[in-house]
């Protein structure tokens, strides 16, 4: 079990601080395995929005944009497939140092100055692979520390529960736990239900029912295709050590981490007959929704 120490903390408060905490849970029987960074060091890096890109005189791939990071607008080359007017993304500013070990410095980039480096994902040590920019919410604010707006000063903690705690396998469940032995108040999100509607049904069969007493689903209808996890969703599921895939996906994942409560998305187009609920069969293989078997 891996869980973010500021998301633990949204759920409770003990009044300990991070060396105090790792040692009650372990004293409690949930051993702390591990902590460590959810980012690499690197400083000064803020927001920036881009206000103005127009091409490279000498370079068709590269981009002249006018960027705004809270004093006066700096020229930035850049070759991001993702860049654009308005976007908002982390700005490597002079002097700034990634992750990697690399200044920041005034330079020309084919014959054109640039005052610094909008960044992807990757080069901030956040993602393994990037595609572009990293792009930050539209209310991101314009100058801020990268550090201090997505908070990455935080720490994952790594547990190691034994078969019988499973009731800590989630943030709340070892908010739960943290509460009890402390007797701190227990927060956390306290969400309204959502009436059902019965225009749409999918039929289930649980053919184990010791396995599976109760199988609940829903039908969700008129979802985005385009639409893109939040920044924010991403990075607790990074945190707690899962690879963002899918919004559908990926909210599932959050709830099963924050609640403890599993989940699955199925693609209503692609299922054929009801869902069935059921053991594995002898040499039966399971292909995951990354590929994997």
């Amino acid at each position: 079990m891996k869980l973010s120490e500021a998301w633990l903390r949204e759920w409770v408060d003990p009044g300990l601080d991070r060396q105090a905490l790792c040692e009650l849970l372990t004293l409690a029987g949930l051993e702390v395995e591990g902590v460590e960074p959810v980012a690499p060091p690197f400083s000064g890096v803020v927001v920036a929005r881009v206000a103005e890109v127009a091409p490279h005189p000498d370079a068709q791939r590269l981009r002249l944009c006018r960027v705004e990071a809270g004093g006066q607008p700096l020229q930035v080359v850049c070759g991001a497939p993702n860049v654009r007017p308005g976007l908002l993304a982390p700005l490597a500013t002079v002097g700034a140092r990634l992750p990697d070990g690399t200044r920041i410095r005034r330079a020309k980039l084919r014959g054109v100055a640039s005052e610094g480096m909008l960044c992807s994902a990757r080069e901030l040590g956040l993602a393994e692979e990037a595609e572009g920019l990293l792009e930050l919410p539209e209310d991101a604010p314009v100058g801020e520390d990268l550090r201090r707006y997505l908070g990455l000063d935080d720490v994952s903690i790594e547990l190691s529960l034994t078969p019988n705690r499973g009731d800590c396998l989630s943030v709340r469940g070892v908010a739960r736990e943290v509460a009890a032995l402390t007797g701190a108040a227990l927060g956390g999100p306290r969400p309204s239900p959502v009436a059902a509607g019965a225009a749409v049904r999918a039929a289930v069969r649980v053919e184990d029912p010791a396995a599976c007493p109760r199988y609940l689903g829903r039908v969700l209808r008129g979802l985005d295709p385009a639409a893109r996890t939040p920044l924010w969703l991403r990075e607790r599921l990074r945190r707690s050590g899962l690879r963002p895939i899918h919004p559908a996906v990926d909210v599932t994942n959050y709830v099963m981490l924050e609640l403890g409560q599993p989940m699955h998305a199925f693609d209503r187009g692609r299922l054929a007959g009801e869902v069935v609920v059921r053991r594995a069969g002898e040499g039966e293989r399971l292909r995951l929704l990354d590929g994997r078997e």
